[in-house]
């Protein structure tokens, strides 16, 4: 089944679609982000040394984050 065609979620869980915690989305996404060597927060300045690294250590370890 073609992703374009699923209406349902009788049909999403049918193309055996798995679900996962925003926490893990976050992870994964960083993870890639990082992989990758793409700026992780681009358009975020003078950050660099202070909040991003905590912020970046925060996801991974999956943390809740108040912003």
């Amino acid at each position: 089944m073609e992703i374009n065609n699923i209406n349902t979620l009788g049909q999403l869980k049918a193309a055996g679609y798995k679900s996962i915690s925003i926490k893990d989305e976050l992870r994964n996404n960083l993870r890639e982000k990082i992989k990758s060597g793409k700026p992780v927060f681009e358009g975020v300045h003078g950050f660099e040394n202070t909040v991003i690294p905590e912020l970046e250590r925060a996801i991974l370890s999956r943390h809740n984050i108040n912003l």
